[in-house]
């Protein structure tokens, strides 16, 4: 074959069937992939083999082993270096990377792992509904970042950085019924809803004090919650001057956010509180038949 123009390096045309006559081995993006990514990083093709590339499950086992002292904590973990592969292939440095069965929390450890050797930025996102999801799933993701002491790999020894939230899933809450009289939540499940919903932080139910309304604060905002899972308690509860001064005190520059069912303060005296309300979603208030 001398190429379309005829003008083409000369090579030689096999057909499928007669390959196996040439001595061929068929190879993969995946394969070629993880060699030459390793090549690229200074590593020697002989060094570079399938077991360096990829890991294996005892390697696996080993870095848990070297994370938390102790073995057999968790059963055939996958090791980081097959999931750094896999976001090489799939992944830029700014990619959100979802892991929806995180088991021992390798993803996140490699996703550290790969911005910590090029200081990338990638995010992780990971879901276990199993019992040890904040034993070994997100214990693991706290001491890689912080650092292993006693760890093989220097880079763990010294922490990978970065940092994450942890979240626990609670009760659904429908935004379009949210305070159907039938189904009040209770107010730490509300205040859980509207502090992430407003913020996106992660919410601290230790943070509340339902003496004065307040269920936490952010960098900008101290953030309250006039709410009473009661439906004719509800119907009294409204932001009042009286309300607004038994707030508290907050510091320079900052505001309070506050959720209430309703507001009898001008615009006026808002800005003299500091205060930007919201009104919360009632359903309550639709005659029922």
């Amino acid at each position: 074959m001398f190429g379309r123009n005829g003008r083409g390096r000369p090579m030689l045309k096999v057909f499928w069937e007669e390959k196996w006559q040439y001595g061929e081995v068929e190879t993969t993006w995946w394969g070629d992939g993880a060699l030459e990514s390793f090549l690229d990083r200074g590593v020697d093709q002989e060094s570079a083999s399938e077991w360096t590339v990829y890991g294996t499950t005892t390697r696996g086992s080993q870095s848990l082993q070297d994370i938390f002292g102790e073995n057999g904590i968790f059963n055939n973990p996958k090791p980081v270096e097959l999931v750094k592969h896999i976001l090489r292939l799939a992944s830029d440095k700014s990619s959100i990377i979802l892991d929806s069965f995180a088991g021992s929390g390798t993803t996140a450890h490699a996703v550290l792992s790969m911005n910590k050797e090029d200081g990338g930025n990638r995010k992780f996102i990971l879901v276990e509904m199993e019992d040890y999801a904040d034993r070994i799933t997100a214990e693991r993701v706290r001491r890689v970042i912080r650092g292993v002491p006693n760890a093989k790999d220097e880079a763990l020894r010294e922490g990978l950085g970065g940092s994450f939230s942890y979240f626990e899933l609670g009760q659904v809450i429908d935004p379009e019924g949210l305070l159907d009289a039938e189904h009040l939540p209770s107010y730490e499940e509300l205040a859980r809803y509207v502090f992430y919903t407003a913020t996106g932080e992660q919410f601290d139910l230790d943070k509340i004090d339902r003496s004065r309304w307040y269920i936490g604060s952010t960098s900008k905002y101290d953030i309250y919650l006039v709410y009473e899972p009661d439906e004719e308690r509800l119907r009294t509860l409204a932001l009042t001057i009286d309300l607004a001064e038994s707030l508290g005190s907050t510091g320079p520059g900052r505001k309070r956010l506050v959720f209430a069912p309703a507001c009898y303060l001008s615009e006026d005296y808002l800005r003299e509180y500091r205060i930007e309300f919201a009104q919360l979603p009632y359903e309550i208030y639709r005659r029922r038949g």
